[in-house]
């Protein structure tokens, strides 16, 4: 997989060097992006909660990783999905089978 962040699976635990190196290579690639872009504090999207831990690692360089149904929770319900979430779970009833 191209410019992958290293963090699937046993990778990093088996392989820290490898994934470090995959880290690092992803950071270049997001750096020249940006760069070629002028893409400022972009939103970095992904379904992978093991990409989210490694996109969290190179967050230094200006972007914001976010995982893809926080964003459609956002895009559909704004920026305070989070509370409107949690008042909706607080009102629920618990079906027990």
């Amino acid at each position: 997989m191209p410019h992958c962040c290293g963090e699937a699976g046993t990778l990093a635990l088996s392989r820290p060097d490898i994934a470090m190196a995959m880290r690092a290579h992803k950071a270049d690639a997001f750096r020249t992006g940006m760069a070629e872009t002028g893409a400022q504090n972009p939103v970095m999207l992904t379904n992978c909660p093991s990409c989210l831990t490694g996109l969290g690692r190179n967050q230094k360089l200006g972007y914001t990783p976010r995982h893809l149904a926080e964003a459609l929770a956002m895009a559909s319900d704004g920026k305070h999905w989070l509370n409107q979430a949690r008042e909706w779970m607080a009102r629920a009833t618990v079906v027990t089978f």
